[in-house]
């Protein structure tokens, strides 16, 4: 809804639909990346600000997951709130 409110048509989400059928292998690619960066950031003792960094993405990699694994729940939810 807010790309057809930006003046994006339907073909946007022809891409996206393309884009969502990966999503466990983009987010399994994430998360092993993520997990990668921590082992890295613990043996190199680096900086307190790339730990919030890190914690960030973390946060954001599990709210993925989330979303992916509740996404009919989600759907259901927020028809019935229309």
């Amino acid at each position: 809804m807010t790309m057809m409110l930006l003046g994006l048509g339907g073909s946007w989400l022809a891409i996206f639909g393309k884009i969502a059928a990966a999503s466990y292998y983009v987010l399994a690619i994430s998360t092993a990346l993520v997990a990668v960066s921590w082992l890295v950031s613990y043996q190199h003792g680096s900086q307190k600000q790339l730990k919030w960094w890190l914690l960030g993405t973390t946060v954001m990699t599990g709210w993925a997951w989330v979303v992916v694994f509740y996404e009919a729940r989600i759907n259901d939810f927020l028809i019935m709130q229309m």
